[in-house]
């Protein structure tokens, strides 16, 4: 919503609001670092998939793996995508501000590593305005990716190793794995993402207790 400090200047906004916006994005984005945010590209399978879902191989295994993750593009992801993407445009990158236009892969290496310090900059003062006492990174995404799905509950293990690149398949690997979680599924795991300790159905839990238990649980109270 862009509610920002309001003794921030314009520019500061600016460039604080596009970094919330690659760091959410990492998150939401199977928690992939900003190596991979950097080399994502709006692929065949994005158009063929109604501009539903993202597919990449981790920057970090790609020398040593063919195991294609599959990223759902849940709402939330569609608005920050909204806000700082690239038009879509095949073969076109997604968040070609990363780059900034530089070809040679050390200097791109410089980007990423510029970037990833502006994110953390930036995060770190947007979070101390709101008065918390934590220094968010990169690293952050990945680990509560994994950790949050876990706690969400109904997600199986196996979806969460598999969205992160942890496991390795053979053969014609997205079409395997998206055969084993439809889409319907990865957009119904990664929305959970953003509802984490808000699964619990009262009414629901409620209708299974016995009166005795209901009484015990009102005198409790």
């Amino acid at each position: 919503e862009k509610k920002y400090p309001e003794d921030w200047d314009q520019d500061w906004r600016e460039h604080a609001h596009e970094s919330l916006g690659l760091f959410l994005v990492q998150y939401l984005c199977n928690g992939f670092n900003l190596a991979d945010a950097a080399r994502l590209v709006y692929d065949d399978h994005y158009f063929k998939s109604g501009k539903k879902f993202f597919s990449f191989i981790r920057k970090k295994t790609v020398d040593r793996s063919d195991t294609e993750i599959v990223i759902p593009i849940i709402e939330p992801l569609q608005k920050i995508m909204d806000e700082i993407a690239a038009k879509p445009e095949k073969g076109a990158l997604v968040f070609p501000q990363i780059y900034a236009g530089e070809t040679d892969e050390n200097k791109q290496k410089a980007r990423i590593s510029q970037e990833n310090q502006n994110i953390r900059k930036r995060l770190g003062r947007l979070v101390k305005s709101m008065g918390w006492e934590v220094a968010p990174s990169g690293t952050w995404c990945r680990h509560s990716f994994a950790t949050n799905l876990s706690h969400a509950g109904g997600v199986p293990k196996e979806y969460i190793q598999e969205a992160m690149g942890h496991s390795v398949m053979s053969g014609t690997v997205t079409d395997r794995y998206i055969q084993t979680y439809p889409l319907a599924r990865q957009m119904e795991f990664n929305s959970k993402l953003l509802k984490v300790g808000n699964q619990v159905d009262i009414m629901g839990e409620l209708q299974g207790l016995t009166p005795d238990q209901i009484k015990a649980l009102i005198d409790m109270v």
